[in-house]
């Protein structure tokens, strides 16, 4: 038995961008028309490939202290620049890429456009200007190192690729408060260039002169080093999970991840379709399980973290400290139903349209839409992928969920972390090793 093949509603279908191009020094523009409002969105991906501990960290700070300022503006003159034409910018950092995000109004676009330009090729990197975020940084790193969600996010980073990797990619405010501003001008001038970057702007414009206004203001940006791009993740293998231990904790926090294919494989839609009728919608069958009928948890679900060349199946659930052990046992008990009661035709049906829905919906203004394209074309799908998601999802067989639920959602195949109070989960230790059966 199949799923329905034939075309969906036309309006389930995301509007294709009205220009994908590449500038020769190696900037990809992608220009979607969408006047809803007189305003554009603007979208600037650069990425970058951390190659030490704590480039991630000065990574972040030069995000944030982009926009004090360039070597033409103090900050105080950037901001009023940018008020002037009814702008916002903003810009921040990951173990990826630097991400510039604003909108202005539709007929200032060249105007900011100069001036994202400027701030991306000529900061003004100077002590009084780094200082202030420095300091910001390294509060912002200490308190979430206090946070159960950021104590989990660091461990399963840990547990997945081991602790070289997890030290690349992981804030340290040692690292933070030990940036210079020359440490900054290197990083820019080894990171920021154009080769590899994705400027998306979407909404009320023009595309060709958009195309006009981009390579006016970036057209003159280097190309950078040709080797700047992040790599694909190793692969990880499942196995127990790891306890990071936080004494009188009355909440337990329950992180689990899994290889997945990513993004641009022919098998992602199946995957995707599988993980919502195993937990990534209100409908699926963990969310019925843990939450309405056992009411273990108040907060959880599954979904596909996607990055350039993988993708992780996660699984996340917050229960109370004595409900752990056996929210524990239902998620491995849901994962084992996914190959020994596969999903049927009426839940695959009942995620596709989900799926197809909710896209549609999420993605209906400027401003998500933007950043949906941004994502997508960050990680390597295509710049129509949006627009192609509803017709792939539909022509997805049955049979192809069923296959992607046995192959991927296998309890053997899952790591994780559980931050917990030590009684919280005595039951599953093995032995004095700080690791939890699963």
């Amino acid at each position: 038995m199949t799923g329905d093949s034939g075309p969906g509603p036309a309006d389930e279908r995301l509007p294709l961008p009205d220009v994908d191009t590449t500038l020769a020094n190696g900037l990809r523009l992608v220009v979607c028309s969408a006047p809803v409002v007189p305003v554009v969105e603007i979208r600037l991906t650069v990425p970058y490939a951390a190659r030490e501990p704590g480039e991630v960290t000065r990574c972040q700070l030069l995000a944030m202290t982009l926009l004090r300022g360039t070597a033409h503006r103090d900050a105080d003159a950037h901001d009023a620049a940018l008020a002037a034409h009814g702008a916002t910018l903003d810009a921040t950092a990951d173990a990826h890429r630097f991400a510039f995000t604003g909108h202005t109004m539709a007929d200032a676009l060249p105007d900011v456009l100069a001036l994202l330009a400027e701030t991306v090729r000529e900061p003004r990197l100077t002590e009084d200007a780094v200082r202030p975020e420095r300091e910001a940084l390294v509060r912002r790193i200490r308190l979430a190192t206090h946070q159960p969600a950021a104590l989990a996010q660091h461990a399963l980073l840990r547990r997945r690729y081991g602790d070289e990797t997890a030290a690349l990619r992981q804030p340290a405010p040692e690292a933070a408060a030990a940036c210079t501003p020359d440490d900054l001008a290197a990083l820019h001038a080894r990171h920021l260039g154009a080769r590899g970057a994705v400027l998306v702007l979407v909404g009320d414009l023009r595309p060709k002169d958009a195309v006009a206004a981009v390579t006016d203001a970036f057209g003159a940006w280097g190309p950078g080093p040709a080797d700047d791009r992040p790599g694909a993740p190793s692969w990880f293998a499942g196995g127990p999970l790891l306890r990071v231990d936080r004494p009188g904790a009355v909440q337990s926090v329950i992180r689990l991840a899994a290889p997945a294919l990513p993004r641009t494989d022919p098998g992602y839609p199946a995957v995707h379709l599988a993980q919502l009728v195993f937990g990534g919608s209100f409908a699926s069958r963990l969310v019925a399980c843990l939450r309405e009928e056992k009411g273990y948890a108040y907060q959880l679900g599954s979904g596909v973290e996607s990055v350039p060349g993988a993708s992780t199946l996660m699984v996340e659930a917050d229960t109370a400290a004595e409900h752990t052990v056996p929210a524990l046992a239902v998620i491995r008990a849901e994962l084992e139903r996914m190959a020994a009661e596969p999903p049927s035709a009426a839940e695959v049906d009942a995620a596709r349209s989900y799926a197809v829905g909710s896209t549609a919906t999420a993605m209906s203004s400027p401003h998500a839409l933007a950043s949906g394209l941004a994502n997508l074309v960050h990680i390597g799908a295509g710049s129509d992928w949006l627009h192609n998601w509803g017709p792939l999802l539909r022509g997805v067989p049955h049979e192809a969920v069923v296959e992607a639920a046995r192959k991927h959602f296998r309890p053997a195949g899952f790591t994780g972390v559980v931050v917990a109070d030590e009684t919280a989960v005595a039951p599953l230790h093995r032995g004095s090793t700080g690791e939890l059966d699963f």
